[in-house]
């Protein structure tokens, strides 16, 4: 499937509310608020007849995953080392992890 262009659309009045967010976010550090805002303009928009690819690239979307990653640090190597430890942990395992504060 080839890319393709959409419009977000601030005269719309659930993408404008999730944009707003999605700017007020940036300065948050609580994680549970973050992805409940999330969920909640993701589930909006699903509602406005955005299909999956959509809300996947829309610049919300992005905006918000942009402030989880830089929350939890993320970087190539941290996010394989959580790979490894869903997996060990998936098999009644254990797993250390690293523990950065903000």
């Amino acid at each position: 499937m080839s890319p393709y262009k959409a419009i977000a659309n601030g005269g719309n009045d659930l993408e404008k509310a999730a944009a707003i967010d999605a700017v007020e976010v940036q300065d948050a550090v609580n994680l549970v608020a973050i992805v409940g805002s999330l969920h909640e303009h993701l589930i909006n928009l699903g509602r406005n007849g955005m299909d999956g690819n959509m809300k996947n690239n829309h610049p919300v979307t992005l905006a918000f995953l942009s402030k989880l990653n830089s929350l939890c640090r993320m970087d190539t190597e941290r996010e394989l080392a959580a790979h490894l430890a869903v997996l060990t942990i998936a098999s009644g395992g254990q797993a250390e992890y690293e523990v950065l504060p903000l």
